[in-house]
This record gives C-alpha cells, sequence and structure tokens, in this order.
C-alpha cells in the first residue's frame, strides 16, 4: 500500500558467505513518503500529535461554541448596562468579569477536550469527583453565603466567590460514569462475585447496578436540597436519570432496586419526620417559604388578590411577562429595553431571555432557539457514537446538563413552570456557571475527538483493487 512506510535495506555478504545487516545508520531509504514524512517520535509532545489532536478535533461543535458564547456577551452588555451603572458606576462590568471568566473557561475547555476521554476513566478520577461533589454540598451548608437570596449557594475562598453547584453538577456526572464503567470492567473480566440462590442474584445484581450508585447520587441530592436548593436538586436528579438511561443497567435492576429504594427511603423519611420535634420541624418547613411563595405566584391568575401575596412578589414576573410581550415581532432594538431599568431586577441572570425577547422580539427568541437546537443534534451525534460506557454517560450527563437548564429558564419565563432560579446557559451572567459549563462541554468535545465510533471511509483505490480481483 502507498499509505504504508517500507524501508529497503541492502544486506552485505561476509567473506565466510553469511549475511550481514548493515547498521541503522548505514540503510538506504527507498521509500519516498519516509523522505517526505519522517516517523515521529513515540514519547513526548510532538508537532505530529499537535496535528492529529487538531485534525480529530470536532470543528463544527467548537464554531458553534464559539458563536453561542459571543452572541451571549453581546446579549449581556445590552441588559445589563443600566444595572452595571447603577450598582458599579461602569455599564460594562458585568460584561468585563463575564469576559475574564469566559477566556478561562475555554483554556480549560481546549485542555480537556484534548485529553483522550479514557484518562478520565480512571479509578481515582471517578473517586475524587465524588468526594469533591459531597464535600462541596456539606461544606455550602456550613460556610455557605447567600442566605438573603433564600439559600446559601456560595462559598468564599478568599477573594474568590464560587457557586458550588455548578461543580457538582460535572464532578457527580464523571463519578458516576466512572462507577458504571468499574462495573462494566469487573463483569467483563468475571470478577463480580455472585451468590448462588437466584434471590441473591437478583438482589446483589440490583445492589451493584442500581442501588450503590443512585444512593450515593440521592445522598448528595439530598445535601444539597437541604441548603435549601431546589433548582439544583432538580437539575441534578434530571442528569443522574439521564446518565442512568443510558450506562447499560438492566431492566430488571432498575425495577427491583427502584423499588428497595423507594420503600427504604420512603420508610426512613416517614419515621425521621415523626420523630423530628416541632420546632425542627417549623424551621425546615421556614427555610422553604421562598418555594412556596413561588408556588403561589405562579398559581396566582393575577387577577385576584391574594391575602399572602404583594404586587412586591409578581412584580418580577408580571414584569418579565410584559417585557416578553412587549418586543413584538422584531423588538425594540438591541439595547432599548425599558423592563431592564430595575423594572425586572438583575435582568442579566435568571430573567435574561425576557429581555433579550424585548428587545430583539420574536424572531430574535427563534434565532436563539434555533441556534440551541443546533448545538443539541451536535451533541446528541456525539452521545449516539459513544464507543462505551463511559464516553456515553458522559456525553450524555453533560448534554442533559447543558439543555436541562435552557428548558427550565426559558420554561420560567413562559411562566410554563414556577420560578426556578436557574440561567441561561451560555448567555446570564456568571462566572462558576460559565467556566463548568465550557468544562462540560470539552468533556463532549473529548468523547467526539477520541471516545466515539466512527464510520470507516472505504478507500476509493483499495475499492477498485478488489474490483478487479473479482473480474
Amino acid at each position: 500500500m502507498a499509505d504504508k512506510k517500507r524501508h529497503s535495506i541492502i544486506p552485505d555478504k561476509k567473506p565466510d558467505g553469511s549475511i550481514h545487516s548493515p547498521e541503522p545508520e548505514k540503510a538506504v531509504v527507498t521509500d519516498i513518503n519516509s523522505l517526505i514524512e519522517p516517523p515521529s517520535e513515540k514519547e513526548g509532545l510532538t508537532s505530529a500529535k499537535i496535528e492529529k489532536a487538531v485534525k480529530t478535533a470536532d470543528i463544527p461543535m467548537i464554531l458553534m461554541i464559539f458563536v453561542m458564547i459571543v452572541f451571549g456577551l453581546i446579549i449581556l452588555y445590552s441588559v445589563s448596562g443600566p444595572d452595571a451603572y447603577g450598582q458599579f458606576q461602569d455599564s460594562s462590568w458585568f460584561l468585563t468579569r463575564q469576559l475574564r471568566f469566559t477566556i478561562g473557561g475555554l483554556v480549560v475547555m481546549f485542555i480537556v477536550a484534548f485529553i483522550p476521554i479514557d484518562f478520565f476513566k480512571q479509578k481515582w478520577i471517578a473517586i475524587s469527583a465524588y468526594v469533591l461533589s459531597l464535600g462541596l454540598a456539606l461544606a455550602t451548608i456550613l460556610f455557605g453565603v447567600g442566605r438573603e437570596h433564600g439559600a446559601s449557594r456560595w462559598i468564599n475562598i478568599g477573594p474568590i466567590q464560587l457557586q458550588s453547584s455548578e461543580i457538582i453538577k460535572v464532578a457527580l456526572i464523571v463519578a458516576f460514569a466512572g462507577y458504571r464503567a468499574m462495573i462494566a470492567q469487573l463483569k467483563s473480566e468475571g470478577r463480580v462475585k455472585r451468590p448462588k440462590s437466584k434471590a441473591g442474584r437478583i438482589l446483589i445484581d440490583a445492589m451493584v447496578e442500581f442501588i450503590i450508585p443512585i444512593v450515593l447520587c440521592i445522598l448528595v441530592d439530598l445535601v444539597i436540597v437541604l441548603q435549601p436548593h431546589v433548582s439544583c436538586f432538580i437539575i441534578v436528579a434530571a442528569v443522574v436519570a439521564m446518565c442512568a438511561i443510558v450506562s447499560e443497567i438492566p431492566l430488571k435492576d432498575w425495577i427491583v432496586g427502584g423499588l428497595i429504594v423507594a420503600i427504604v427511603g420512603g420508610a426512613v423519611g416517614g419515621i425521621a419526620w415523626a420523630l423530628m420535634p416541632q420546632a425542627k420541624k417549623d424551621r425546615f418547613m421556614k427555610n422553604y417559604a421562598h418555594v412556596f411563595k413561588r408556588i403561589s405566584i405562579y398559581n396566582s391568575d393575577g387577577e385576584t388578590e391574594d391575602e399572602e401575596l404583594t404586587k412586591d412578589d409578581t412584580r418580577q414576573v408580571d414584569n418579565a411577562l410584559n417585557a416578553l410581550g412587549s418586543g413584538g415581532m422584531w423588538g425594540v432594538g438591541l439595547g432599548n429595553s425599558r423592563a431592564k431599568y430595575n423594572y425586572v431586577s438583575e435582568a442579566q441572570n435568571d430573567y435574561i431571555f425576557s429581555i433579550y425577547i424585548e428587545e430583539t422580539g420574536f424572531v430574535g427568541g427563534v434565532v436563539l432557539v434555533l441556534m440551541y437546537l443546533v448545538m443539541f443534534f451536535m451533541c446528541l451525534k456525539v452521545c449516539w457514537r459513544a464507543k462505551d460506557v463511559f464516553s456515553r454517560t458522559v456525553a450524555t450527563g453533560c448534554t442533559a446538563l447543558i439543555f436541562v437548564e435552557v428548558l427550565l429558564n426559558i420554561s420560567v419565563e413562559l411562566q410554563v413552570i414556577p420560578a426556578t432560579g436557574v440561567t441561561l446557559p451560555f448567555i446570564s451572567y456568571g462566572g462558576t456557571a460559565q467556566v463548568c459549563l465550557l468544562i462540560a462541554y470539552g468533556l463532549i468535545l473529548s468523547v467526539s475527538r477520541s471516545g466515539t465510533v466512527r464510520p470507516e471511509k472505504k478507500n476509493p483505490a483499495s475499492s477498485v483493487k478488489e474490483i478487479r480481483t473479482e473480474a
């Protein structure tokens, strides 16, 4: 074959008639391809390896994320100007900070993307990711700040304020995928011991395949909901469910394990609630007062006066809905929103979609939704072509993380569901969220580059040769 490198070495004869091969440096190279493309080094980071990594990168997905980021920064600057100037006397304050986080996130994204996905399959990475998830969730309850917003969601590390829930989401995906990959490997090697009795085998299979990973994830999710951070609780539950669906857990283990978890969990929860003193019950319910209020606002028809709700309670939702409606078909023009002048508080976060629709109208909303759909189908293609359990679970989990948040944010602003406090990925302001979402996207790119089964391309020359041979 022309694409293989062949070296022809002319042997020398000794006086006694034996053949003596010349030294490597005296070898005569007859293949012209070897002269043009000398073999690359096997060790170290070489230009050949870098070139190969670039060639295997998913360029359309990389271009898509750049388009989305640039689009998001433009929207953020247009929406956040008045609030930034009012708080910091700098209309570009939010844009500048978001740009810094975005650059840092892109650097990490590319590093993750060009690391082979099998590297993240190692056992110590899965264990570290889970410990990080549980540790951050507990630390947020103990040392978190932000209670004035209804929940402790941030951790201060010196001058840096991290939203721990964003890190937990990505780390838990890697931990779950690592566990499932480890079980799949142990089963293929025959190292999972099973009892002789049928009931014992059913119980052990359900325990190993379903109960252990799901209970470990539920433990982290319960700590999150105790902060209380209900929106993150919902997102983590949805993402873990998607990871479990694609990670090849047998149906019978789903049924048996699900029944055991539901019965034992329900019994433990019921006993704990029954034995809890009334004072703690009252304090527990008080922690979720903001959640019940959001449900009441959602159920309110806006016409009848509710004794528990005031106009200030419904102001955010009403003004966001007014902004959506005032955009019309083409919008009032980029930068010309009226609702962003404190009619919708913190417009750069949860309700940025409403302000964007006011400025760009129905057409602008359709453009943004179509961009998300294009990105979604690109990610879905990677999930579909994943080569093994780990790659498929990571790609599916990261894809679900991004687009569950998109769905929740847009649904809230269209008043399909109660307010959740979920930001719009790659559009809303948020440093930790931006970096972690870019890391999740980097993991999808890593699967696309090194964790998928690519269709084999037929060589036209070999095809012609096969036809001639058959003839």
